[in-house]
């Protein structure tokens, strides 16, 4: 043990206990955006392979609750994201008539947001922002995600707008942007 120091000792006679601290801190649009990251590093975020039915992803967002689902390819690689939202919305049923499927068949490769359409910040560029930075690129960039990058553009986390909406009690509304003109086309409201 001889390359160990000891420690400092002090009195502690007349010592109390710390308070339990029971709150998170409160937090609004002002606090540092690294405050709203879910990291990685931290918490193993929900993953499921691209070929993973509509059905199988919302069982298992039953099991491990989570606003998303990273969807990976078949050397599970990141190839997009799935807001756990959109399980439940409208677009599984518009992919059901246009793809000519049952929505038991819908796999995550329909629904998901590729990559390519998704946006990343580094968490340098974070250090420096506050959650409203954060919500104010989202809305200008009608993403409800954005990607957190660490070193060798590693994606190391995300912020969710879904995430600031709940722990800031404030609604937020992002309007997606299309970035197809398929994507255009189902934004439209057909007659037939």
């Amino acid at each position: 043990m001889s390359n160990f120091k000891e420690l400092r000792t002090q009195d502690i006679s007349h010592g109390t206990i710390a308070d339990t601290f029971t709150n998170e801190a409160v937090i609004d649009l002002t606090s540092p955006a690294t405050r709203i990251v879910t990291s990685f590093t931290q918490t193993s975020p929900m993953r499921a392979a691209f070929d993973t039915t509509i059905e199988q992803a919302s069982k298992q967002l039953n099991t491990q609750p989570s606003d998303f689902i990273l969807v990976t390819d078949e050397h599970q690689k990141l190839i997009g994201i799935v807001a756990s939202a959109d399980l439940q919305s409208s677009k599984i049923m518009i992919l059901s008539q246009r793809l000519g499927l049952p929505r038991s068949e819908i796999s995550l490769r329909y629904l998901m947001t590729p990559l390519s359409n998704l946006m990343g910040v580094s968490m340098k560029s974070l250090s420096y922002s506050c959650i409203g930075d954060a919500l104010q690129t989202m809305e200008h960039h009608g993403a409800m995600f954005i990607l957190v990058t660490a070193a060798n553009n590693e994606i190391s986390g995300l912020i969710s707008a879904r995430d600031i909406a709940r722990k800031l009690q404030i609604p937020v509304h992002i309007s997606p942007i299309a970035h197809t003109f398929s994507e255009v086309l189902e934004s439209v409201e057909h007659p037939h």
